[in-house]
């Protein structure tokens, strides 16, 4: 497979990919993915659903590393630091990082035998968040940023917004006006998330300049790993800096800033732990008792890294004690705000992103990781819980909403103020709302079960960005493939199908896949130019390079018919939509499925110029077929004209839906569907 010999520059983002996205795994190779430790191996392999769970981490099962958890996460909470007469808001945020609905459910029966047992889980407020980035399904980076910043970004961009300008985080909010601040984190402090609370740079792989912008923005506690990269650069005056847990235990409180790094990397998982390393609960009880005494009151955030590694390892020994251990920085936090109801106190608890599509057995005993399975060993895009307690916190409620609302509250939050509703742009997240009503709804059942692989309804529409394209529906990770064919010049009569053009590539699986599919144009004018394949339902983010999905272009400038060229695409699913070889969560009757499947063709993957031209028309079908591409189901947007249950023969396209676009990518008006019948 070739990519194209030169990709037009039509905007300045294109230079960012080489940053943010470019350069991702094909099947087996190392991830690069969350970063550093939080990377791991990406094993598309294991996209289908399967139940190898990757690296196992042997049977250790960290027998001492949480299975007291909670016992006494936080039982000495009540200290006051010096802190009673401080009425300033405390604003605390506690990111599981990975942490899913799943891991929290193992968690608990790992730590007390139960699942619905942690202390997270009694928090009054309760809730999901979503977390697309620009990107398509997120990292620690662009969540972090959009928690910390209330903007979205690009995945491993750092406080900056979509053009890549700074953006005031709420750390620096809370420091302008007199609070006091702190992050705490079982990662290195150059890593991600930490680093989105601090640092402005376009890398977060750019230890460098990241450990630069902790040094000049140097928080008043700054607790976690990262003597690599930070013993060299930090000159921060005057500091007072720790490196053991009896330093720790030692600090004067009083003398801020204080930098406690007490591993080369990140710290050691709990069931490793020889303790010559602080606790999570233990170093968020110093920063609470640090920060306490400020009079205008103090913003923290407090990591549990090493849930994404585990995640990411697939390790099911070790992924349930650390969140178990996040669960004691929890109980801890909980104590210290019930021992100060002078004050206002927020809590929120919540995370960047889900890691590994978990799913975890009803059942276990405690102290031993319950029965577990992955999808992968990458993030996926299933919503996060949100636990909370304390002023703002109400708005979370009940309520399914994007991260961006966890700014909105911890701004609201240090300033005392009602909860301003932040603005969600149009975001390749699987909800297909914002795309526009349904321009085609399905009639027929799935002859491929129902409930796994079903299409129901297609919106499309385009806006400077690019293309969209959302299907609603459900997606099973085990089997089939979805395929969107694009006419991009609709009414020109060119592409595969016409003329001769037939699709040879022999290479990977999806590429020979679409030379086998037995579609051709069934009306006049309608030519096949690239199509967007996914082969079981996997997620595609922006600069991704894959053999199993991915948008790939038949003809010159973009391909050749027997070379189909890898161009960029996003490929993302709502929670909800995704089949693990049974009926998905949220699947409903032919036709009335919310959400789904849902793709981003940036314009310059399109046309050579960047944006297409004035008046272009793109044509749109979306098809559910077998994996060889030899057998179609009934399962066509817009649909046949009958409802047999599958071909195994030649199929014209007879109806596609249209688009008509302007200079600058924006659709002219809805679209509407075209019909041969």
């Amino acid at each position: 497979m070739h990519p194209p010999s030169a990709l037009p520059r039509a905007l300045p983002l294109l230079a960012l990919l080489t940053l943010s996205t470019a350069c991702a795994p094909s099947p087996g190779s190392a991830d690069g993915g969350d970063g550093g430790a939080d990377g791991g191996s990406v094993d598309t392999a294991g996209t289908d659903g399967g139940t190898d769970g990757g690296t196992d981490g042997g049977t250790d099962g960290g027998s001492d590393g949480g299975a007291d958890s909670g016992s006494d996460g936080g039982a000495d909470g009540g200290s006051d630091g010096g802190a009673a007469s401080s009425t300033g808001p405390a604003v605390i945020l506690l990111i599981g990082d990975g942490m899913g609905f799943q891991h929290v459910k193992g968690g608990g029966i790992y730590a007390h035998g139960a699942a619905g047992s942690l202390v997270m889980e009694t928090l009054p407020v309760q809730g999901r968040i979503q977390t697309a980035s620009l990107t398509g399904y997120t990292d620690s980076a662009a969540a972090g940023t959009a928690m910390s910043a209330g903007v979205k970004t690009w995945n491993k961009v750092l406080g900056l917004d979509r053009d890549l300008n700074p953006v005031v985080n709420v750390m620096e909010d809370a420091r302008a006006r007199g609070m006091g601040t702190g992050v705490v984190t079982t990662d290195r402090l150059t890593g991600a998330t930490p680093a989105s609370f601090v640092a402005h740079v376009v890398s977060r792989r750019d230890d460098l300049d990241i450990a630069a912008d902790l040094d000049a923005n140097a928080l008043d506690v700054m607790l976690g790993g990262g003597q690599e990269a930070l013993l060299p650069v930090f000159e921060i005056e005057p500091m007072q800096l720790v490196n053991t847990p009896e330093e720790l235990s030692a600090a004067d409180l009083s003398d801020l800033p204080l930098v406690g790094i007490f591993a080369e990397r990140e710290l050691d998982y709990v069931a490793d732990a020889t303790g010559d390393q602080p606790t999570l609960a233990a170093m968020t009880q110093t920063a609470l008792d640090a920060l306490a005494p400020t009079p205008e009151g103090f913003v923290l955030m407090v990591e549990g890294a090493r849930i994404d590694h585990a995640s990411h390892a697939r390790d099911t020994s070790r992924v349930h004690a650390e969140t178990a251990a996040f669960d004691d920085a929890v109980a801890t936090v909980t104590a210290w705000a019930a021992a100060h109801p002078e004050r206002p106190v927020t809590v929120v608890v919540t995370a960047d992103h889900e890691c590994g599509g978990l799913s975890v057995a009803d059942s276990g005993e405690a102290g031993v990781p319950p029965d577990s399975t992955w999808i992968w060993g990458d993030h996926t895009n299933a919503d996060v819980p949100v636990y909370a307690e304390g002023p703002g916190t109400e708005v979370l409620d009940g309520q399914r909403r994007d991260d961006l609302w966890i700014h909105a509250v911890l701004e609201a939050a240090l300033q005392q103020a009602e909860v301003v509703p932040p603005e969600v742009p149009r975001l390749p997240d699987g909800a297909t709302a914002d795309l526009g009503e349904p321009v085609a709804v399905q009639a027929w059942d799935s002859s491929f079960g129902p409930g796994w692989n079903q299409l129901d309804a297609l919106h499309l529409t385009a806006d400077a960005q690019g293309l969209w394209v959302g299907l609603d529906g459900s997606f099973d990770t085990g089997r089939n493939a979805i395929v969107v064919l694009l006419d991009l010049d609709y009414g020109a009569a060119t592409g595969a199908g016409l003329d001769g053009v037939v699709l040879a590539d022999v290479d990977g699986t999806l590429d020979p896949m679409l030379g086998a599919l037995r579609v051709v144009p069934g009306m006049d004018g309608l030519g096949f130019d690239a199509a967007v394949g996914d082969l079981r339902a996997q997620y595609l983010r922006l600069g991704d390079k894959r053999e199993e999905m991915g948008l790939r272009g038949f003809l010159a400038p973009w391909g050749e018919p027997t070379d189909l060229w890898w161009l960029d695409a996003i490929i993302n699913f709502d929670d909800g939509n995704l089949a693990r070889g049974a009926e998905a969560a949220d699947a409903a009757p032919t036709g009335t499925t919310d959400n789904g499947m849902e793709i981003q063709v940036p314009w310059w993957s399109l046309y050579p110029d960047g944006l297409p031209p004035e008046g272009q028309t793109v044509a749109v079908v979306a098809l559910i077929v077998s994996e060889d591409g030899l057998l179609l189901s009934n399962q066509l947007l817009p649909p046949t004209e009958t409802g047999a249950a599958a071909w195994d023969g030649v199929l014209p396209i007879r109806s596609v839906a249209v688009l008509d676009l302007d200079g600058t990518g924006t659709a002219l008006a809805p679209a509407t569907v075209v019909s041969a019948y």
